[in-house]
């Protein structure tokens, strides 16, 4: 099982350049405004607050991403986290890695 503290570092290893990992919609938001990730990871839940808004801007942007999610039901309905692949925690680095490359492919 991966622990979020080992995702910075097997995303690196894999060869990805990692931007610094938000704990809030609000820093998500602003980051979205400076900086332009090729893919992201999203969590859908950030410190108590659904990350609709950041998937929302992500897809605005064109950015392709994966939500990642101890949750299940509706709450991985919502219109922002539809048709994006979810990796269900806990999960498996190699199977991170292996949805992000497909993601870009």
């Amino acid at each position: 099982m991966l622990v979020a503290m080992d995702l910075e570092g097997l995303l690196e290893e894999a060869g990805a350049t990692v931007f610094e990992p938000v704990k809030s919609v609000t820093r998500g938001l602003a980051m979205l405004e400076t900086d332009r990730p090729d893919v992201a990871t999203l969590d859908m839940n950030l410190n108590g607050e659904s990350s609709a808004p950041i998937a929302a801007a992500l897809r605005e942007r064109k950015i392709p991403f994966i939500v990642l999610t101890g949750y299940t039901g509706k709450q991985t309905e919502e219109p922002e986290f539809r048709d994006m692949p979810v990796i269900k925690k806990p999960f498996l680095g190699p199977e991170l890695v292996r949805a992000l490359v497909d993601l870009l492919a």
